[in-house]
């Protein structure tokens, strides 16, 4: 029988070759362990010992907006009913904290996929203290989005506000005399047309969201776990055909190995596996032969991570006052009031032609951030940009456009990555399209089909133009 099974682990081999789950193998002394680091968890100690489970219906490989959102949702609808682990190397969350002022509220898009999850995000928002807790405070602020277009840009801008109204969007186009009027602090002398949602557009703390859908989803059962995956265990499977894939030659996804904060390597035996990893899940994925192995196993997840500063101006806000919106130039730098404090932030958009990439920072302050802002925003001309906090994020090299659902070769591995800046925001709707794949077997509310690995095979971008 020995010879009909194989197991093949992808990992940093050890010198000995002996493949260990816990410390010790003598059956008493592990039941004891395993009673041991139960009790404080019965009795509601605050200090809680830190558990390695052996096996999990679901695991979830990250622990941010996207990874917990799926935790959240999947607790949410099947409660005891499907164990869920989330592994997350980084329990102090520290990217995500300097990104406190930065959640924004923004529907304007192109794609009907990105649309659709804005306007859930907006539901899911509006009711958060149902969702999370009655005292749970995102501190949103509605300002609206600003969306501006040069002669160039002008004709997009009118079609992808018929797609919003069309969608329940409720858009209006502004001439650059009506941007004048309602924003005098605005060039717009090469301005054609602006538009602007009549409501649910605005700013929220990222950094509250996140902590609520983490406690919300650990009150309902999820068990976050304090590790970095290391490797994957899979098992042959002889009887499953697989179009390019040798007879008795498929192998499934069965462990995780992950080094926890102890620094010993466990395994989590798994029905299902979710890579919602951001920017290191290219490299999670390839443990899992997705890119190096032969077939469809050669494509490899195309997700690298992004860097873009994001620049303070200091005592300005006073000169463009509180209902200063989410202003997007075009030239694709934005820009937006920090909460209710004196200063503005701006950035720019990531784009997907991008040759500024290997400029240096202050080349790209001086070149690309300064006369654009300069031109659109007169004010600014004399002011001193501060770096307010480098955002990170994970880029689909592919296509900018986020990949969700089933890997076309492991069927028992879901992706939710590459989603870029738009993760924090469109999470909610995320977190719910994957626990509908997981336990209705197809998407039931968004149609997230477009997004799928599977474009990669056949070649068909799913590209948010936007406007730009």
């Amino acid at each position: 029988m020995i010879s009909q099974f194989s197991r093949t682990v992808l990992r940093k081999k050890n010198n000995t070759g002996i493949r260990c789950y816990a410390k010790s193998n003598n059956p008493l002394e592990k039941t004891l362990n395993i009673i041991a680091k139960d009790i404080p968890s019965y009795f509601g100690s605050k200090d809680k010992s830190i558990l390695y489970p052996e096996h999990t219906d679901v695991v979830i490989i990250g622990g941010g907006y996207i990874g917990s959102a799926i935790a959240y949702w999947l607790k949410k609808r099947a409660s005891d009913g499907l164990s869920v682990v989330v592994l997350e190397k980084d329990f102090t969350y520290k990217n995500s904290q300097n990104c406190v002022s930065l959640g924004t509220l923004n529907q304007h898009f192109s794609l009907p996929e990105n649309i659709e999850l804005s306007k859930y995000s907006v539901d899911f928002l509006r009711n958060v203290n149902v969702n999370l807790g009655y005292d749970v405070d995102i501190q949103y602020t509605p300002t609206g989005a600003l969306t501006l277009a040069s002669e160039q840009y002008a004709q997009k801008l009118e079609q992808n506000v018929t797609i919003l109204n069309e969608l329940g969007i409720k858009n209006v186009l502004l001439t650059a005399s009506d941007i004048k009027a309602k924003y005098p602090w605005i060039n717009t002398d090469d301005v054609k047309l602006g538009c602007m949602a009549i409501e649910a557009e605005g700013t929220f703390n990222s950094w509250a969201l996140l902590r609520s859908l983490v406690k919300k989803s650990r009150e309902m059962g999820a068990n976050y776990v304090n590790g970095e995956v290391v490797g994957f265990e899979l098992e042959k499977q002889k009887d499953v055909l697989m179009e390019g894939v040798a007879p008795g030659g498929y192998e499934r996804l069965n462990r995780v190995i992950y080094k926890a904060a102890d620094q010993e390597e466990y395994s989590i035996k798994f029905a299902i596996c979710i890579l919602a990893a951001g920017s290191d899940s290219a490299h999670i994925a390839r443990m899992a032969k997705i890119g190096t192995g032969d077939s469809i196993l050669s494509i490899p997840l195309p997700i690298e991570e992004r860097t873009s500063d994001i620049y303070s101006i200091e005592d300005i806000a006073v000169k463009t006052g509180l209902n200063t919106p989410l202003v997007t130039d075009t030239t694709g730098l934005w820009l937006m009031r920090s909460g209710l404090g004196s200063n503005l932030l701006c950035g720019t958009l990531p784009l997907m032609n991008d040759d500024t990439k290997n400029m240096s920072k202050t080349d790209y302050l001086e070149n690309v951030i300064k006369p654009s802002l300069v031109n659109r925003f007169p004010m600014c001309k004399n002011v001193k940009l501060e770096i307010f906090n480098t955002d990170k994020y994970d880029c689909n090299t592919y296509d900018n456009s986020g990949i969700i659902g089933p890997h076309p070769y492991h069927n028992n591995l879901f992706l939710a990555t590459g989603f870029g800046k738009l993760g924090c925001q469109h999470a909610p709707g995320i977190g719910r399209a994957i626990m509908e794949l997981i336990i209705d077997s197809q998407y039931t509310t968004i149609d997230l089909t477009r997004f799928g690995f599977d474009r990669l095979l056949v070649d068909e971008r799913s590209i948010e133009f936007n406007v730009y």
